[in-house]
């Protein structure tokens, strides 16, 4: 059991690195708004994905390498579209998570009377920090105690919702038409980061040679 839960950096980095504004925002409000036919493009989503995770991890056990080193051996014209990819992802993605986390931590904290832009800045910070100082094995110890309490999380309010039953609907209510503009471009987006963008696939790459260092170190002590 030691050694299986030994593995599980990777894994669980990607876990993490998934539930933001896809999980917390967006499913919610297609749920709230299109009713339970929005779990069949959630899916789809997934299955679609998929093999792009599945060769981002095979890669690396494979040739001892990350997929970046591959798109480089291919080419720079690769390695620069990725780069491109990443640099927008980056513009776009990054504001949006800090933004709507700084708006939860407002939620938490009503005593921060920071503006939402400062507060992001400040996660940032604090955040970027940590990966610097910390590198991977900082970064791994983290997440792992906060999916711990996310686990948690989840099977308290479960269990609460079990027991205290649904909510009562709210009359004359009735879904969104999905096959409408606004329908359209919400249902893409969803789709799109869902569980995550596709360019994770290098990240977990990444993830895969720094938990096999950390491994190989650990043998060498021993």
């Amino acid at each position: 059991m030691r050694k299986i839960l030994s593995q599980l950096g990777p894994g669980l980095l990607f876990a993490s690195m998934s539930i933001g504004t896809s999980h917390l925002v967006l499913s919610t409000k297609a749920g709230a708004q299109y009713g339970w036919i929005m779990i069949f493009p959630i899916l789809l989503a997934n299955v679609l994905k998929y093999p792009f995770f599945e060769f981002g991890i095979r890669y690396t056990h494979t040739f001892k390498k990350s997929l970046l080193e591959g798109y480089a051996d291919m080419g720079k014209k690769y390695l620069w579209g990725y780069t491109l990819i990443t640099i927008v992802s980056a513009l776009t993605l990054l504001a949006a998570l800090y933004i709507v986390t700084a708006g939860l931590l407002k939620q938490l904290f009503p005593w921060l009377y920071f503006t939402d832009t400062v507060v992001a800045l400040c996660l940032f910070i604090g955040i970027s920090t940590v990966l610097i100082l910390g590198r991977y094995k900082i970064l791994e110890g983290i997440v792992k105690i906060l999916l711990a309490l996310l686990t948690v999380a989840l099977i308290i309010t479960t269990t609460t919702v079990l027991f205290k039953g649904p909510i009562e609907s709210v009359p004359h209510f009735t879904s969104q038409p999905i096959f409408s503009e606004i329908g359209l471009l919400f249902m893409i987006g969803l789709m799109g980061w869902m569980p995550t963008a596709v360019e994770a696939s290098s990240w977990v790459s990444l993830w895969r040679l720094e938990k096999d260092k950390k491994i190989k170190k650990i043998k060498i002590h021993l």
